[in-house]
């Protein structure tokens, strides 16, 4: 009797274990499928060298008495796209500067950003450490330059963009979820969550780096719209190897989860609603676009939900074709042969 209980508890702690491991296998999502040396990485970083360069600390630190000479100085420095090179001759621009670094509001917004970014170290460490990545997929690549701005709130604008080889970052969109000025602009509290400072290199990929291998495509249909967004993300957490993937595409742990768990309920719903080939920009609207969580499911749902499933089929497509690079895949315009060859089908879990 006691060696049948003893076999019946060790098979049973054997299940358990077992359950236990495949648990933990299957909710991974932090996964990578590709690997890069890290001798290779040391060597890459050696010849990299990040600086964010703070154009508007530079305007502040201009002496109002004498705008135009100062001006002229930084004209020389910096790229005419921020700059034309004789604008320190137009008065009437020199009077806007003047208004503009001697606004209350500007200074407020202006503190703000040297509170949050007394130096900008950490994200030029993170940046340099992506970098690394992105020249041993890309060793053509030239490295772009970073010029941190401070506009005075401006969402009408996205946070980072990309001119020539230059890349700009509005520093003002980073100063943290609580933020006062934000609440008091009424900015939705599912924008505010992204304006932190931990999305800011990542953003630099995502929302800069990743149009330089997109080719240009008009995008008729929701997959279309899908897969373009999915190869963005794909593109940015192969740069960013240590980040968790809810990081990567700006959710928060919990709405991550729920997109993870719901799979198979918000796929079905997208095939029996014949929504894959709409060329309805309602269907973009709801599971493209920015929103506080998308309308077909619980308003527990993360926004921009397509942008997470096209992200899956991505993956997918990558890890079932080994031989595609990741130039390739980007190249690709053909979001139908994607999605074929991804043999993307989530597993069924639970009714929302």
């Amino acid at each position: 009797m006691k060696k049948r209980t003893l076999i019946t508890i060790i098979v049973c702690l054997a299940a358990l274990l077992a359950g236990v491991v495949f648990y933990f296998l299957k909710r991974e999502p932090e996964k990578r499928k590709y690997k890069v040396k890290k001798t290779e990485l040391v060597t890459l970083k050696k010849n990299i060298e990040v600086k964010i360069h703070r154009y508007t600390t530079d305007l502040y630190a201009l002496d109002t008495a004498d705008l135009a000479s100062g001006v002229k100085k930084l004209s020389e420095i910096y790229p005419e796209y921020l700059i034309r090179k004789d604008v320190w001759k137009d008065e009437m621009m020199m009077k806007s500067l003047k208004d503009y670094l001697t606004d209350p509001l500007m200074r407020e917004i202006y503190d703000d950003v040297l509170n949050v970014f007394p130096n900008l170290d950490e994200q030029e460490a993170e940046l340099t450490e992506a970098l690394s990545y992105y020249k041993h997929y890309f060793p053509n690549a030239e490295i772009p330059d970073f010029y941190a701005l401070v506009p005075g709130l401006d969402f009408e604008m996205p946070s980072v963009f990309a001119y020539d080889n230059n890349i700009y970052i509005y520093l003002d969109q980073y100063l943290g979820t609580d933020n006062k000025k934000y609440q008091q602009i009424a900015i939705p509290i599912y924008v505010r969550e992204r304006c932190d400072k931990k999305y800011l290199a990542i953003d630099c990929f995502k929302k800069a780096l990743v149009y330089k291998y997109l080719p240009e495509k008009t995008l008729v249909t929701l997959l279309d719209n899908m897969i373009y967004e999915g190869k963005k993300l794909y593109f940015t957490e192969l740069m960013f190897p240590n980040r968790t993937e809810n990081d990567i595409i700006g959710y928060s742990q919990d709405k991550y989860s729920w997109a993870e768990q719901y799979q198979p309920e918000i796929w079905n719903y997208l095939i029996e609603k014949q929504l894959l080939f709409s060329k309805d920009s309602d269907s973009k609207r709801k599971f493209i676009e920015e929103a506080p969580f998308t309308k077909p499911f619980s308003n527990v749902s993360p926004g921009r939900i397509g942008t997470f499933i096209g992200w899956k089929i991505v993956q997918g497509y990558m890890e079932n074709n080994p031989d595609i690079s990741l130039d390739e895949m980007l190249q690709n315009t053909d979001s139908q042969e994607i999605l074929t060859k991804s043999n993307y089908k989530p597993l069924k879990t639970k009714h929302l």
